[in-house]
């Protein structure tokens, strides 16, 4: 009897360029690979392909190749996907309306499928409505979701089991799918764990009361609020808090941002740099440079973000949405502050300001939920339920 095969059907597709190369991102592969150390068998990808670059993350070039962890190109003909498919131990795809098709066949050909879900339908509103200025546009996407979100229920009832990266996609389709696994992403090794000594460094530190060391990581677009970081330094100025922040990150409203803080009140105290690398740079700066992450999030994205600023003692002070409000609720840790509302979350820091262990204790209940959930045991995690769902 052959080895249980694991099909991986991206929603991120594989750039291919002018020569044919073709690049995934690091991320995804790292992922594989982890999948791979805990699944009793070949891991294959199967990815569509796209011409538009790989941007914001680490590209990598793939070979294609039978090999355990190996890259394919995803038949898009049905009837030749099914074929790929006959014989596999199971496919985990993205929760989308266009993989409707896929899970039709699977289940006639009896191949057990497992969904990944990220984005609430709540999340999903609050996306347009910080991304789309056109009010429209804004309605139409709007309709197009609620279709998109009945397909999906219906997938559900013929699905494995369910994957959820954060408590929002948990909490609205646990009811559907009893086979349903919370998770938080989060690409933090075991190792690069902040230790207790530096926590307890990190700690006292924080307790001396010294300016408060402000950070913001991630794409500086409408999604992430990131306008809103220079009017909550703006108030944090107005109220007599003495603090940096780094902003790190690129993107589309960069120019915007750079422009924001370059005010004679904010120049001095808000700088923008360019993003990190995650291992060599960003890790350590959260670990030695940063008190508190500042996370002006309009939406319920789960964002990976959150465990791995936690994974380096580094509390959270950042908008009530679903993902966000979910974290604390799981780990007693971060300050919520209303969602649109930066003045708010200033005053919230400001009075974070004047009690330091407040913030001493939220990175310690931070660091010891992150430890719950490392890169290594949360992909452990992920496959044992895999196993489970397909009958292994």
């Amino acid at each position: 009897m052959k080895d249980p095969e694991l099909i991986l059907l991206p929603a991120l597709p594989a750039s291919v360029d002018a020569e044919g190369k073709l690049f995934l991102t690091q991320k995804y592969l790292d992922g594989v690979a982890e999948y791979a150390k805990n699944w009793p068998g070949p891991v294959t990808t199967l990815a569509r392909l796209t011409k538009q670059p790989v941007r914001d993350l680490d590209p990598v070039e793939v070979t294609l190749g039978n090999v355990p962890n190996s890259i394919e190109i995803r038949p898009q003909d049905i009837g030749q996907l099914a074929s790929r498919l006959m014989g596999a131990a199971g496919v985990m795809a993205f929760l989308a309306p266009d993989e409707a098709p896929m899970l039709q066949v699977c289940n006639e050909i009896e191949v057990p499928v497992v969904f990944v879900s990220e984005y609430s339908p709540k999340t999903e509103r609050q996306i347009v409505d910080a991304e789309v200025s056109n009010p429209i546009i804004r309605v139409r996407r709007k309709a197009w979701l609620q279709g998109a979100e009945r397909t999906r229920q219906k997938m559900l009832l013929k699905s494995a089991g369910l994957q959820c990266s954060g408590t929002p996609t948990y909490d609205v389709y646990r009811p559907l799918q009893s086979n349903a696994l919370l998770f938080f992403d989060n690409r933090v090794r075991e190792t690069d764990i902040l230790s207790d000594d530096a926590l307890s460094l990190k700690t006292s530190e924080i307790l001396k009361k010294q300016p408060l060391r402000l950070v913001f990581g991630g794409r500086l677009t409408a999604m992430k609020g990131v306008l809103d970081l220079p009017r909550i330094a703006q108030a944090l100025v107005n109220l007599g808090v003495p603090f940096s922040l780094d902003i790190v990150g690129d993107g589309p409203q960069a120019k915007e941002l750079r422009s924001a803080i370059s005010t004679p009140t904010l120049a001095s105290c808000v700088a923008l740099h360019r993003p990190m690398d995650f291992q060599a740079e960003w890790i350590p700066h959260l670990k030695t440079s940063a008190d508190l992450f500042i996370c002006p999030h309009p939406q319920g994205d789960p964002s990976s973000t959150y465990p791995e600023v936690m994974s380096c003692g580094v509390a959270i002070a950042g908008y009530e949405n679903e993902a966000f409000s979910g974290i604390v609720s799981q780990s007693s840790s971060g300050f919520l502050s209303p969602i649109g509302k930066p003045e708010l979350m200033a005053q919230r820091i400001a009075r974070l300001h004047e009690d330091r262990q407040e913030v001493a204790t939220a990175m310690t209940r931070a660091l010891a939920f992150a430890r719950k959930h490392t890169f290594e045991a949360t992909f452990a995690r992920r496959m044992e339920h895999m196993a489970r769902c397909v009958g292994l």
